[in-house]
């Protein structure tokens, strides 16, 4: 209460706060450098796995280079081909010899063959076409020809066998491929084609050619041949005339 005029004056309160004195949250820094610490870390890894990666792959591609130049032998080289003059003691050149030998002991025991026609007597009652095997470029391999007209299989297995002949037209020929087993009392016809002649063509000679082909399962001691129905009608070269056959598996 104030002495003066006895009146009890209050006067209002006033607090100064200072601000030193207030405790405000601040941010926390270490958060944000942990964050990027972590992400720092993960692009890290990445690049090793990357890095690692590439390093794996450079030794698989090392490895394999190694590995194929140690397969390469001086016999699985390609072999040059040469065509040497024939030598002084040499009156003639060999046609087989300008031909690189195979390399592979497993291929001269694969079945095959190649035979051109030759002119016999004997096909005119028999009607069973002869050939030949003994000149450029013919060739038999692992089969066996008798009467230079029957071919006999001596490895079973699939065979392609084919035949071409070459005809004039001024008359009926039927081509045929032939087949005789033991199991069979007769000859079977594997393949054949026919050919008509035009009556309205007079007596003009034309020309014209059949082929055959096909693959067939043949067991040894199986036969194969061509025959024809009128022989007089064959002509040509040996070239355009031909028979032969191939195992393929």
């Amino acid at each position: 209460m104030a002495e003066n005029g006895g009146v009890d004056e209050r006067r209002p309160q006033v607090f100064v706060v200072s601000s030193q004195t207030l405790d405000v949250p601040t941010p926390p820094h270490h958060v944000h450098e942990k964050l990027n610490a972590h992400r720092f870390s993960l692009i890290y890894l990445l690049l090793g796995v990357a890095l690692l990666g590439v390093f794996i792959e450079a030794g698989l591609i090392f490895h394999l280079y190694s590995r194929l130049q140690s397969q390469v032998s001086p016999d699985n080289q390609p072999m040059e081909y040469k065509a040497d003059k024939p030598s002084s003691q040499s009156g003639s050149l060999d046609h087989n010899e300008i031909f690189p030998k195979n390399q592979d002991p497993e291929a001269e025991s694969k079945p095959a063959t190649f035979l051109q026609y030759k002119k016999s007597s004997k096909e005119q009652e028999t009607k069973v076409l002869h050939w030949t095997h003994n000149v450029f470029p013919t060739f038999y391999t692992s089969l066996d020809i008798k009467n230079n007209s029957v071919l006999y299989i001596q490895q079973e297995g699939v065979y392609y066998i084919f035949s071409k002949i070459s005809y004039n037209t001024n008359s009926f020929l039927k081509h045929q491929v032939m087949y005789c087993t033991e199991r069979y009392s007769n000859n079977m016809e594997l393949m054949s084609s026919r050919y008509f002649s035009n009556p309205h063509k007079g007596q003009t000679i034309e020309y014209s050619n059949s082929y055959l082909g096909g693959v067939f399962q043949l067991y040894k001691g199986d036969s194969v041949f061509v025959k024809v129905n009128n022989v007089s009608l064959l002509y040509g070269e040996t070239a355009e005339n031909f028979f032969g056959a191939f195992k393929i598996h």
